[in-house]
């Protein structure tokens, strides 16, 4: 039983659904800005070595950017007028190595996160983890300004990244209220790009890291207005037995789309109830075990976990790696975002004409071979533009690395059930959420410039044959609602597919693209 044939009759994409995505998508501007927050917190100003034994700041005392060795000892000052976390509790010479580990921390949160909102969302609804999500963001985000030490502090940053986490796990419900053409539109309309963009102009304007945070938990609190106006979604309550609440709320987008709705509603939200029901009473109860039974949608969890790592190992390894490119930082960071807007219209249009895995594919290809054209650069060019051509390719590697991951995303909503979407999104987050712990040391692990790249041209390139030969093509499939599979007796649990030559092509296609048995 599928509830894509009452989206379609309801209206697909209309006023309800532009509403939904709006509220719903535009915390990610804050949910972007904070995460690459720690982008500026590890920015280090120009400071300088002051000698100890005559410690008056005149010029002849003052050596820029020296690390005392050996004997001799320096007090280091800098310059008053940035104030970064670097700056804050002075993370540099032989503290350097606490800045990408804060990066890590935060990003390990943001795998607890991940997690729990896998769970969460699948057991106590989308709408109450979303939101429960934005207030702790915003809660944690304007208490860390009261730390006095960098433990604190990095303390705090994880608590953020486990909202952070979560947030992006449980985003993507407006999906289920989508037909398939605009799916796509959820995750390539440049959200987070939008924010990481406002973090680069804040940065530049404020220069103060607690101002920084101040905007964005005020920012994310004016989101839980949205609680008065989002609904949770409907193939949720349709397979969890809340029949009362799925009929009113396709009754309320019929409405605001300038539809009618179908006579049919309650008779296919009842048949899909009754299914998941019989199989609650069997004992069934969905967890990310579920993800690994069977041996092709193990193979698949497993896959899109492996894609995930890559991309969030070299998407993060870039964009934590941005004060390392020659140039203006704010410049550089503003680049590295505002260069993904004009990807969108083309991206999408690809993602339905092409496909969501030959797009990935594409991009995948194009960012490793912008990684080939830097190392070519560091070998055989020398002067003043080596620089500005490696920061280039970094900026298209991110671009590249960023809309493969988009089409990624794409697949892995639309290759899961409603039952346990949220559960493999989450687990496939998961695991970027490791690649994430991993790419803050990318760049900060070593002073050779050749080895992130090729770092990255690996993953990049695994990622491509994965996505190409061990991932399904989704596009133009209906959701799934209920996990297919066989009773004791080896009795196939669903009805049989609708005889209707357009749904059941596309139902059939859907079932031959992943077993989930």
């Amino acid at each position: 039983m599928h509830l894509d044939e009452l989206i379609e009759e309801i209206g697909s994409f209309g006023k309800f659904q532009i509403l939904m995505m709006f509220m719903v998508m535009s915390p990610k501007l804050a949910i972007g800005y904070n995460m690459m927050l720690m982008s500026y917190g590890a920015y280090v100003t120009d400071w300088w070595c002051v000698d100890d034994v005559n410690s008056n700041f005149s010029r002849n005392n003052m050596t820029y950017k020296y690390c005392s060795a050996g004997n001799s000892t320096c007090s280091r000052v800098y310059d008053g007028y940035t104030r970064t976390v670097a700056t804050e509790w002075d993370l540099v010479c032989e503290r350097k190595w606490i800045t990408p580990i804060i990066t890590s921390i935060q990003m390990a949160g943001v795998l607890v996160g991940a997690i729990i909102a896998g769970q969460s969302a699948d057991t106590f609804g989308r709408k109450k983890t979303f939101y429960f999500t934005l207030l702790l963001h915003s809660i944690f985000t304007i208490a860390i300004i009261f730390v006095s030490s960098w433990q604190a502090f990095t303390v705090m940053r994880c608590l953020i990244g486990i909202t952070i986490g979560s947030y992006l796990v449980v985003s993507m419900f407006p999906v289920e209220f989508l037909g398939y053409k605009w799916r796509p539109a959820l995750i390539v309309i440049p959200f987070w790009a939008t924010g990481v963009c406002i973090l680069a102009l804040v940065t530049w304007l404020l220069h103060d890291w607690v101002y920084v945070h101040i905007i964005a938990g005020v920012w994310t609190m004016i989101f839980l207005l949205g609680w008065f106006i989002v609904p949770e979604s409907l193939r949720w309550l349709a397979v969890t037995g809340r029949v009362e609440q799925a009929e009113h709320i396709i009754e309320r987008v019929a409405m605001m789309n300038g539809r009618t709705k179908p006579a049919k509603t309650r008779e296919m939200i009842l048949k899909l109830s009754e299914e998941e029901e019989e199989r609650t009473k069997r004992g069934q109860k969905y967890s990310y075990i579920n993800l690994y039974k069977g041996w092709k949608l193990a193979r698949h969890t497993i896959t899109l976990q492996i894609v995930w790592w890559s991309l969030s190992a070299s998407y993060y390894g870039i964009a934590f790696g941005v004060d390392k490119f020659s140039g203006n930082f704010y410049l550089n960071l503003f680049l590295m975002n505002v260069l993904e807007f004009p990807f969108v219209v083309p991206v999408l249009c690809a993602l339905n004409r092409l496909g969501r895995r030959s797009v990935a594919a594409a991009m995948f290809a194009g960012g490793s071979l912008s990684c080939v054209g830097v190392i070519i650069v560091q070998n055989t060019v020398s002067g003043d533009h080596k620089g500005t051509v490696i920061t280039v390719l970094a900026l298209m590697i991110k671009i590249f690395a960023g809309e493969a991951w988009a089409s990624i995303i794409a697949i892995t909503n639309e290759s899961y059930p409603t039952v346990i979407r949220n559960l493999g999104y989450g687990a496939a987050s998961t695991a970027a959420r490791v690649g994430g712990i991993v790419a803050p040391f990318v760049f900060a692990s070593t002073d050779n410039e050749m080895i992130p790249f090729i770092i990255v041209i690996i993953l990049l390139a695994i990622s491509g044959v994965l996505t190409r030969f061990y991932l399904p093509e989704t596009l133009g499939l209906a959701l799934e609602d209920i996990l297919p599979g066989y009773d004791d007796k080896g009795e196939k649990l669903l009805d049989e597919i609708p005889n209707d030559p357009k749904v059941s092509d596309t139902f059939k296609l859907n079932e031959s693209s992943i077993d989930m048995q």
